[in-house]
């Protein structure tokens, strides 16, 4: 074997663990305990949630016709595409008594579409929120319940872990099947956005 042969194969192999890096970087949770500081002044999201809920005059989520109306909002369109750069205050909103959880199901709507590092990390808040009562079942469930970037990354083991980790109380066992299988995602667009 020529020397420029074996040169190209450790280059090869020098390589895979650095694609291995990376890819576990982009695929890893991002570390939200930095938008914890309850002593940030609420922002464009918790204003336009506020303002949500009052114009449909409180009606909690359950009486509305569709829960994920505020998707279809001007407003809620432009938070929910580019949701990043109001994960921070959606977890202030979830964290704080003076939202209803109806507010907080508006909330966690508009993030479905985190970039799957950032989803993760709302996952595991929003799992801690829910073991000091912060959120409800209704909240936790929809945070599990894959739609948006989740659908897609059912086989990620990072996220798996996550959803196994909150699934079983929450969820019926069928549909965790289906999601574990990969069948959830072969029904999209139907469960996801």
């Amino acid at each position: 074997m020529s020397s420029g042969r074996k040169k190209r194969r450790y280059w090869f192999l020098l390589a895979i663990p650095l694609l291995l890096i990376v890819a576990w970087r982009s695929w890893s949770p991002a570390d939200l305990r930095s938008c914890l500081s309850d002593s940030s002044e609420p922002g464009y999201l918790s204003a336009f949630i506020r303002d949500y809920f009052e114009r449909n005059n409180r009606i909690d989520w359950r009486d509305m016709d569709n829960r994920f109306d505020v998707l279809s909002t001007s407003q809620g369109q432009k938070i929910a595409s580019n949701p990043q750069t109001y994960a921070c205050e959606a977890l202030q909103i979830l964290q704080s008594p003076g939202f209803s959880q109806s507010e907080k199901i508006y909330t966690t709507a508009l993030m479905f579409h985190l970039p799957i590092g950032q989803y993760m990390g709302f996952m595991d808040r929003s799992h801690q929120l829910y073991t000091e009562a912060k959120i409800d079942r209704e909240v936790m469930i929809l945070v599990l319940q894959p739609r948006g970037t989740a659908i897609n990354y059912w086989w990620l083991p990072t996220w798996r872990e996550r959803f196994n980790r909150d699934a079983a109380p929450l969820l019926d066992g069928s549909l965790i099947r289906q999601v574990l299988s990969g069948r959830y995602w072969f029904d999209f667009p139907g469960n996801g956005f």
